[in-house]
């Protein structure tokens, strides 16, 4: 089975927050009561090579509770990565500089790269309590779809 490619680089300006990332933070805070700490903005990578993702209004960066409720969400999307349309998940607080999930190198716990002080693709920031989500472009209705057809965590 081949990997999916990541649809996200270079980035464009999406000019607003896309359906499918706003059914993302609706049904996160619902199910787990977690808050969106931001969506669509028009900016640059914190590298400066390009747009960030948020620009494209297919990112959204979502603030946990604790620890335990960051492994659960995690897992979860991990184990159902190609269902939900997942194209990418940074966790900043993992281990000592974090870790990442893209599409492009496999579904699910296979397409994780830990991260080092060397490579941490610009996202290890003193540990912040929140996870980035990068999300496949389809309806949101395709999404809610596939959330409810999943088994909870």
């Amino acid at each position: 089975m081949s990997n999916r490619v990541y649809p996200y680089y270079p980035s464009w300006d999406g000019k607003t927050t896309q359906p499918v990332t706003s059914k993302l933070v609706e049904l996160m805070a619902k199910r787990w009561g977690t808050k969106s700490l931001g969506t669509y903005a028009n900016r640059p990578m914190r590298s400066g090579a390009g747009l960030s993702v948020h620009a494209s209004g297919y990112a959204a960066d979502i603030q946990y509770k604790d620890e335990a409720q960051a492994r659960i969400i995690w897992d979860w999307f991990l184990a159902n990565s190609k269902a939900l349309g997942l194209c990418e998940l940074h966790w900043y607080a993992y281990g000592e500089y974090g870790a990442g999930y893209r599409c492009s190198r496999g579904e699910g716990k296979t397409g994780v790269k830990i991260y080092t002080a060397d490579d941490n693709a610009g996202s290890y920031e003193g540990n912040p309590n929140w996870l980035h989500f990068e999300m496949a472009k389809q309806t949101p209705e395709a999404f809610e779809a596939a959330w409810r057809a999943l088994p909870k965590p």
